[in-house]
């Protein structure tokens, strides 16, 4: 069970960046102008925390462990989960694409990263909702007591490694500064 715990813990940090992005989303929204340091750093965050060190311990361990145990790759829930992983970086890339046009000034790509940056949050959130809810519960029924004790294993050698090269520290630390930043 401690995976399960390991992911709901970043859940939190992911969420509350989002906190932070909708925030900036919002004020971008009303001053018609992006902070360019944050929205770089709330970028930074979610593809290298999220995209980098997050999902994978999803799709490899967690996804793929339910997978052993019989849950089909091409149906629910895996399926979606992933293809969800994929949408949320190809509109996070399309966001990051529109950053330096939009802190140049110009008024239709400050609008196309915030929409981006809009459909991105919401489908984060959406998602870890349906991990949380539904997911997390399944894989308590189709896993073994054995099973939860590999991967929590495999998730605890990933998180000490994460935490000796700093990985983790640095990703808490732009968490909170984002959150107190955006406040």
């Amino acid at each position: 069970m401690e995976c399960i715990e390991i992911l709901k813990r970043e859940h939190q940090m992911v969420r509350l960046v989002i906190a932070a992005a909708r925030r900036d989303v919002e004020r971008a929204a009303e001053t018609h102008a992006v902070e360019p340091a944050e929205a770089e750093q709330l970028l930074d965050f979610f593809r290298y925390f999220t995209n980098s060190c997050h999902d994978p311990k999803e799709e490899d361990l967690l996804f793929a462990m339910l997978h052993h145990r019989g849950m089909a790759w091409d149906g629910y829930p895996l399926r979606d989960l992933v293809k969800e992983h994929a949408e949320m970086r190809v509109v996070l890339d399309s966001a990051s694409d529109w950053l330096k046009r939009a802190e140049s000034g110009d008024p239709a790509a400050l609008e196309a990263l915030l929409h981006d940056l809009g459909v991105y949050l919401d489908l984060v959130d959406a998602h870890i909702d349906k991990e949380e809810d539904e997911v997390f519960p399944l894989a308590l029924q189709w896993l073994t007591a054995g099973d939860l004790e590999e991967l929590g294993d495999a998730f605890t050698a990933i998180t000490c490694e994460e935490l000796d090269e700093g990985v983790h520290a640095y990703y808490s630390d732009l968490a909170r500064h984002l959150a107190g930043t955006a406040a």
